[in-house]
């Protein structure tokens, strides 16, 4: 996994390190090495870690919408967590919030 990106798979979450600036380019890595893992590894649910990411653009918003539809087929669920105020506001004017949640709040959602 290039680019400061990095990944970690506890038990069927596949936790994804997410890189400095998600755009067009690393948009379709994340894409290539999340199905690669998931390929390798039973995933049920995906955690996107933003702790590193301070710019994210539409392409980013797409490549989330991707993966959550591809867990959702399968069942699985799709967090989000460690989410900057910035990329936080694009998040929620994107609606990103309204079928990806945030893992920081599940108990709180009853989402264990």
């Amino acid at each position: 996994m290039e680019n400061g990106k990095s990944y970690k798979v506890r038990g069927t979450v596949l936790y994804a390190f997410m890189p400095r600036e998600v755009d067009h380019h690393s948009s379709l890595e994340l894409k290539t090495d999340i199905a690669k893992v998931r390929t390798e590894r039973p995933v049920t649910c995906l955690v996107f870690d933003f702790s590193k990411t301070d710019f994210m653009d539409s392409a980013g918003i797409g490549m989330l919408l991707g993966r959550y539809k591809e867990m959702a087929a399968m069942g699985g669920t799709v967090y989000v967590r460690n989410v900057s105020p910035r990329v936080k506001r694009i998040l929620e004017m994107s609606g990103i919030y309204r079928i990806i949640r945030d893992w920081d709040n599940r108990s709180e959602e009853g989402d264990r």
